[in-house]
């Protein structure tokens, strides 16, 4: 990124637009402009009126530029942290006992992770999802193999393995919606983050970012929550309950207007009286504390949200919370925000923009809480930290990647929809049968995965791919089905051998499938039942595995079994000497 960056705050209530500047370590606020919405054209953190935000932000843009002196082309923007839709879910696979575990069934297990999360998210099948949503972001919480957790997978063997994952979704609607602001402004999209991203990387100190903090940004809408902890943001969260309520409970208190309302509010930190006109024109000077006193229940309702929410979110009470937004600035609120945490009311503070020494400028009217993100928007601008949003062809249709790095051939196709069985290869079905009882399994061969070729040169799915290139897919194939025979299943112990006249002759067992004499050549059937017998051997079956020559006799056959005279009856075992020859029958 330049050092100079144009950041857009585009907020429910206001639009604030700053150049900001780095010089060494320290970042200074060339210029600013705040501008009030005229009508309710944002909700919620999103655009709802394209063209009336559009002039809002056209206006704030045309007075920077008249002091600028010059033209600014390119916005550095940030999307709301209340969009953001975090969800964890685990996929499962069999695996064969055989084979160890590679790179392709992580990224299968991977894939199926993220499916199940989008579908959890949009209520749709995963491609379609994904045509609705952006995947910011995803992380690993733990491997399995055969239902025990364990640190990495690849080279171990098992029968089963899953994956626990927490993915982040943007809805594409609010990126949209901002760049069509923009367009509209004659403004290029420079760099896109996340709101409780930009605010974090100025109010948390590195030293904090280790501590498990809830960041609160309080506006007039909503108040967003983002929970740190390990050096990131792991969770996100929002209550429909903020700073307008609160003006609406002082409207209906004294009888006034929304905007005189909004006056008496913000008059109400530094003032011990605060004067007014109602809505029939009496004009009316009252004491603080009575203002106070009306909003009591309404502001203990917003901590008490507020702090359901990260309890909710993280689990237990953080170790601090650090409040922005302008909402952050009434009075009682981080008290009654403590003690909903059960938390001492120390660790519940405001973070304004004068407390952070590392920027400079700026003036009396961006210098509160509500500064931080527009702010922390041309910050990460600066520092390179936003999310990238390409631009990439597959396979002739225009795919929308939003995220932390360049992406991979993998994350791309994934955005775009494609399952692992179309880019990884689903291997073939395993042929399961009964082999004298016990369960058989003869995996599938693997599949063939997808060719891929970026911009005409063949590809990994570990390569990085950069904004507008074109991905070509021939998609993978799946693995033809497991097969085998009787012959592969027979060993040395299912045979029996015997010695006739000194020579050791084996005897090979009977077979049978689904109850019926079968061949050793013979395929074995999926679900049949196999049975593998040792032979039942008497003497007179020598005669059809030995040739002895039976015409011609003179005499009498003297047959001894282990040196005992035997007849043609005699059963034979394992390892039995037979000993055959003519006698003469006059002897």
């Amino acid at each position: 990124m330049s050092g100079e960056v144009f950041a857009l705050d585009i907020g429910t209530r206001t639009i604030v637009g700053l150049v900001l500047c780095k010089s060494g370590r320290e970042f200074s606020i060339k210029d600013y402009e705040v501008l009030e919405h005229e009508t309710r054209a944002m909700y919620d953190g999103q655009v709802h009126d394209v063209e009336l935000v559009a002039d809002g932000v056209r206006r704030l843009k045309e007075s920077l530029e008249s002091r600028l002196g010059y033209e600014l082309k390119k916005a550095a923007v940030a999307a709301a942290g209340r969009t953001l839709a975090t969800i964890e879910t685990r996929a499962e696979k069999r695996l064969s006992p055989y084979r160890e575990v590679d790179g392709d069934d992580i990224r299968s297990l991977t894939v199926e992770a993220l499916e199940k999360a989008i579908e959890a998210v949009s209520g749709k099948s995963a491609k379609e999802g994904f045509l609705e949503y952006h995947c910011v972001g995803y992380s690993v919480v733990r491997w399995y193999l055969e239902g025990e957790p364990i640190e990495n997978l690849v080279g171990q063997k098992g029968r089963s393995a899953a994956v626990d994952i927490v993915a982040t979704f943007l809805p594409r609607s609010v990126v949209e919606g901002l760049i069509s602001v923009l367009k509209r402004c004659g403004l290029e999209l420079e760099s896109i983050t996340l709101e409780p991203i930009a605010a974090s990387s100025i109010a948390v100190p590195p030293s904090m970012r280790k501590l498990n903090i809830a960041l609160v940004d309080i506006g007039a809408g909503t108040s967003d929550i983002a929970i740190s902890k390990d050096g990131s943001i792991f969770a996100y969260g929002m209550v429909p309950t903020a700073g307008d309520e609160i003006t609406e409970k002082i409207c209906e208190a004294f009888l006034l207007d929304f905007q005189e309302g909004e006056r008496v509010k913000r008059q109400l930190l530094n003032s011990t009286f605060v004067e007014f006109t109602d809505v029939l024109g009496i004009e009316r000077r009252v004491e603080t504390r009575q203002v106070m006193e009306a909003i009591k229940d309404a502001v203990w309702d917003l901590s008490a949200q507020i702090a359901g929410k990260i309890l909710e979110l993280n689990g237990k009470p953080p170790a601090a919370v650090i409040c922005i937004g302008g909402g952050s600035l009434l009075p009682g609120l981080q008290e009654a925000i403590a003690a909903n945490l059960e938390i001492p009311k120390e660790r519940v503070g405001v973070k304004n923009l004068k407390s952070i020494n590392f920027i400079k400028g700026g003036g009396a009217d961006l210098s509160g809480p509500f500064a931080i993100t527009p702010v922390g928007i041309g910050v990460n601008a600066i520092e390179g930290t936003t999310l990238s949003f390409l631009r990439v062809w597959v396979n002739g249709e225009m795919v929308h990647v939003l995220g932390k790095d360049e992406p991979t051939v993998f994350q791309v196709l994934m955005q775009a929809g494609y399952p692992s069985s179309r880019i990884l290869g689903l291997p073939g079905p395993a042929l399961t049968f009964e082999l004298n009882g016990k369960l058989k399994v003869v995996p599938g061969k693997l599949g063939v995965p997808a060719a891929i070729r970026v911009d005409g040169r063949a590809a990994g799915l570990d390569d990085r791919v950069k904004d507008g290139a074109r991905i070509e897919i021939e998609e993978a194939k799946p693995g033809a089905p497991g097969r085998a025979r009787i012959k592969d299943f027979i060993k040395d112990e299912d045979r029996i051998f015997i010695f006739v006249n000194g020579r050791k002759i084996p005897v090979e067992p009977r077979v049978f499938i689904n109850g019926k004499s079968a061949g050793y050549d013979d395929e074995i059937p999926p679900d049949s039942s196999v049975e593998i017998r040792k032979p039942d051997l008497i003497v007179n079956d020598i005669f059809n595995i030995i040739d002895f020559d039976l015409e011609g006799f003179r005499g009498y056959l003297d047959i001894k079994v282990n040196g005992m005279p035997a007849t043609l009856t005699t059963a034979l075992e394992n390892g039995d000497s037979v000993e055959l020859s003519w006698k003469n029958i006059h002897g």
